[in-house]
Order: structure tokens, then C-alpha cells, then sequence
């Protein structure tokens, strides 16, 4: 009877073992400069060809309305792996360091380690490779931003002026060389195979994706430069400074310096020719498109290991990008096309399958992710989870989101865009759009008598976000 008894328990407590349910992946999916304009977007203008996000959207939650906190690289990087909003002293340009900035932080790889994950790192997810990197059980050696693969393009860089950070590089390259010649591809495959160990071993991950496309050089091979049509390119129409506005917005906040002092054939300063402007923009798209082949690849991937039905696919990028805009290239400002970004969630724990209007900010990323694992977040974290709009896209979570760069500070809704420029306590300037009737910025209303409420009301909004971003997060948390 005894030994009965013991058989029955063994076979009850085997049984309870392989009902426990697994924990759920991460694949963390970014994109160097990726403005939303992939077809899934609806832009009436541009025409992306980019077959993989849009499939990913439609199995997804597209979020419409989607935000940076900062346009430029290492302190949005920074700001998303820290789940912490940048400020004046903190996280505010593109040498960041979030283990400088923010050395109390969690950060995301460190909490999914800390709570039993694999945590993956291949290609460019903080700005600097060796950032906070103790807590990835595995990485690679980070991007490699120009991986020239045309003989020509290196002889050219070799034999060119230095620039601001080295020799300058060509601006676009496109040999006949296949999907993986190029860090993007490689870093695909290496995950490929890592989905692979993953299926047998059976272990949880948060594997982050890092793809350095559409990020200049603009290089890609050949096929997917020939998926455009260069005739056809169409330039912006509003190359110019907005009207009114007034000029801390082009001073403070942009200077083109990453364009202009770190390629060849660029002026010094002054709009570019129509011809560059098209093999500038030809060389964005064909990037943009080899980039989302090679995101089809990794999905497809992650499908054929039997793991997708277990992993959230969260696809984002860092910030936006001007393509010519108020005569603007890169980022690095609080206008519309620098801080709107592309986010995608696609989950297997929701239904959900549409678009969302909801606001929302590169912020909320870190404490959707924590509920989504179960994990416990950490308290100083200054976002909110977006599982309420993963599970009914209608929900309005926020109607509004807050980004900086340098001295500008803006608040976004969908009825206006406002950005105040301060420099400690001394104001320089402030911008107002309509974004109902003027959703390029191309006049500035902040001067109109009519206007003056809605100054008043903005700059409240402001002046609260000012003091609560410049606040220590780590100030009178909790235990």
C-alpha cells in the first residue's frame, strides 16, 4: 500500500511539474532612426515598401501616437532601458551613459536577469556596448555603424578629410552583395540560431535586437535600392523655417552637425541640392526595407523554433527622422518628425489585432513589459504600462506626452504642439502648432493674440513636467 502510495505521488508531483506555466519572452526589437512611415502608417506621401512590420502591425496593436522622450540616440536608449525620463542633467545627448547618469537604476536587462531570464544583446541597444553590460548573460560587440562592403565606399572613406568623429564616410552604398554581408544581417542570423538553443533548453529570454538600418551611412545590398524607383523620390515640400518661429528653434536645437561634418559631398550649410536631397531619401527607404526583411527573418525564425506563441514582440525605435523637413536631416529637435516614432506590440497573451490613438511615450515601454513577465517593477519608474490598451486598443491612456532636446521642452497633444526654450531660469523662446490644420509645422501661432490662453495653459503643462523630470527619481522611494 505504501509503495502505492509513493507511485501515486510521484506520478501527481510530475504531472504538477509539467503544468508550470513557462515564462513568457521578450523579443525587443529596435530601429536605429525609423520615422512612422512604413505603409502600415497610412502617410499619404511616402510609400515604404515594408511587408514585415505591416504584417507584424496587423497581428499587433499599432500604437498611432507614439513618442520619444528625447531625439537623440544615447539618451533615448538610456531613457528606455531605465524606464527614467531625461531632464536638463540627465540623459540629454547622444553620449550618454545610463549607468553614469542613472548608476542606481535597474535596467531592464537586469531585472529580467535578476528574475531567471537568458538576457540576449546583439547589435546596438544602449549606445555604448559597455553599458550596464554585467547584466546581459550574452552580447556581441555592439553595431558596427559603417560596415562598408563596396571596395569603392572604403577607398573613399580611407582617402577622405577627417570629420568630427574620423574620416568622413560616403552617404548611401549598395553593392550586389547578399542579406548577410552587413552587421543587420549577421546579428539576424546569430539570433536565428539562438531561438534554436532556446527551443531545446527550454530557458526564458529577453533578447534584444538591436538594427543599426536606416541609421547613415545609408548601405544596404543592392535589391532592396532597386525596389525604388529614383525618378520618382519625392522631396519635402516645406523646406523652409517654419513661419514665425523663431530662430532658438533652428540655433538651439539643430545644427545638422551629423549630416554635414561626417559625410562626403555635404555643404557646410544651406539646403542640399534636389539631387542629394533624392539619394538621401532613396537611401533611407532602401534601408528601411532591408531592415524589415531582415525583421521577417527573425520573426520567421522565432516561428519555426515553436516560440513565438510564448514571446511578446515589442518593435520600437528610438526617435524619429527628418527627411529634408524645414530643411532638416537626422533628428535632434522637438519638432514632429524628430520625436513621432513607429511602436508595434504584438502579443500572444491579447486578442488584440487594430490600431491605438492613445499617446504614448518610449517611457512606458519598461512597466508594460515588467506586467506583462510578471515581474515586479522597480518603484522610481516614471511611465505607465500599456497592457490596458494591449488589451482594449480604444483605451485613452495618456492624451499627451512630454520630449526635450537641449533647451527645448515641448508638450504634444492632438490638438497642439507647444515647446518653450529655457536655459535654467532664462526663457529664449517658445513655438505653438496647430495640429489639427497644420500637422507639418509649418506656421508657428505662438504671436497671435488668439493664441495667448493656450500659451498659458502649455506653459503650466511645461513648468510641471520641468520640475518633475529634475527631480532625483530615486528620492523617497519606498521599500
Amino acid at each position: 500500500m505504501k509503495k502505492i502510495f509513493v507511485i501515486i505521488l510521484g506520478v501527481f508531483l510530475i504531472s504538477c511539474n509539467n503544468h508550470v506555466e513557462k515564462k513568457h519572452n521578450i523579443l525587443f526589437i529596435s530601429i536605429d532612426d525609423l520615422r512612422p512611415t512604413m505603409n502600415s502608417y497610412n502617410y499619404e506621401n511616402e510609400k515604404m515598401i515594408t511587408p514585415y512590420m505591416d504584417k507584424l502591425a496587423s497581428e499587433g496593436v499599432q500604437f498611432n501616437n507614439a513618442f520619444t522622450n528625447i531625439a537623440v540616440c544615447g539618451a533615448s536608449r538610456a531613457s528606455i532601458m531605465t524606464g527614467i525620463r531625461p531632464s536638463e542633467k540627465r540623459f540629454n545627448d547622444f553620449s550618454t551613459r545610463a549607468s553614469v547618469d542613472a548608476p542606481d537604476a535597474i535596467p531592464l536587462n537586469q531585472i529580467f536577469k535578476e528574475n531567471g531570464y537568458e538576457t540576449i544583446s546583439y547589435g546596438k541597444i544602449y549606445h555604448h556596448n559597455d553599458d550596464f553590460a554585467e547584466h546581459w548573460t550574452e552580447k556581441d560587440n555592439g553595431a558596427a555603424q559603417a560596415d562598408f562592403q563596396d571596395p569603392e565606399s572604403i577607398r573613399l572613406r580611407d582617402n577622405a578629410e577627417t570629420g568630427e568623429y574620423g574620416k568622413k564616410n560616403p552617404i548611401v552604398e549598395y553593392p550586389d552583395v547578399d542579406d548577410f554581408a552587413y552587421n543587420d544581417g549577421k546579428i539576424t542570423l546569430k539570433a536565428i540560431e539562438k531561438f534554436k538553443q532556446f527551443s531545446n533548453n527550454g530557458k526564458p529570454f529577453f533578447m534584444a535586437i538591436g538594427y543599426v538600418s536606416p541609421h547613415l551611412p545609408f548601405i544596404q545590398p543592392k535589391k532592396y535600392w532597386d525596389m525604388y524607383d529614383h525618378d520618382k523620390i519625392k522631396l519635402a515640400d516645406n523646406t523652409y523655417q517654419p513661419l514665425n518661429s523663431p530662430d532658438i528653434a533652428i540655433e538651439a536645437q539643430h545644427n545638422s552637425a551629423e549630416l554635414r561634418k561626417n559625410y562626403l559631398g555635404i555643404p557646410a550649410e544651406g539646403l542640399l541640392d534636389n539631387e542629394l536631397s533624392k539619394d538621401l531619401i532613396h537611401g533611407y527607404y532602401a534601408s528601411v526595407s532591408y531592415m524589415d526583411a531582415m525583421i521577417g527573418k527573425l520573426i520567421d525564425g522565432l516561428e519555426e523554433a515553436g516560440l513565438r506563441e510564448n514571446t511578446t514582440i515589442i518593435l520600437w525605435s528610438d526617435h524619429g527622422y527628418f527627411l529634408g523637413e524645414h530643411g532638416f536631416w537626422c533628428k535632434h529637435s522637438t519638432f514632429y518628425e524628430a520625436v513621432q516614432i513607429p511602436l508595434i506590440i504584438s502579443s500572444p497573451k491579447f486578442d488584440s489585432k487594430e490600431e491605438t490613438n492613445s499617446f504614448t511615450e518610449l517611457v512606458d515601454i519598461y512597466p508594460t513589459i515588467c506586467e506583462l513577465t510578471g515581474i515586479t517593477p522597480p518603484n522610481y519608474l516614471q511611465g505607465k504600462s500599456l497592457t490596458p490598451v494591449l488589451k482594449n486598443p480604444e483605451t485613452i491612456l495618456k492624451d499627451e506626452i512630454y520630449t526635450r532636446y537641449k533647451q527645448g521642452e515641448a508638450v504634444i497633444d492632438k490638438n497642439y504642439a507647444y515647446t518653450e526654450f529655457v536655459q535654467g531660469d532664462k526663457f529664449l523662446g517658445n513655438m505653438l502648432y496647430d495640429m489639427t490644420n497644420d500637422k507639418k509645422q509649418n506656421i508657428d501661432i505662438s504671436n497671435l493674440p488668439e493664441s495667448k490662453e493656450l500659451i498659458k495653459k502649455y506653459s503650466i503643462k511645461l513648468e510641471e513636467m520641468r520640475n518633475y523630470v529634475n527631480k532625483d527619481p530615486f528620492q523617497n522611494q519606498s521599500n
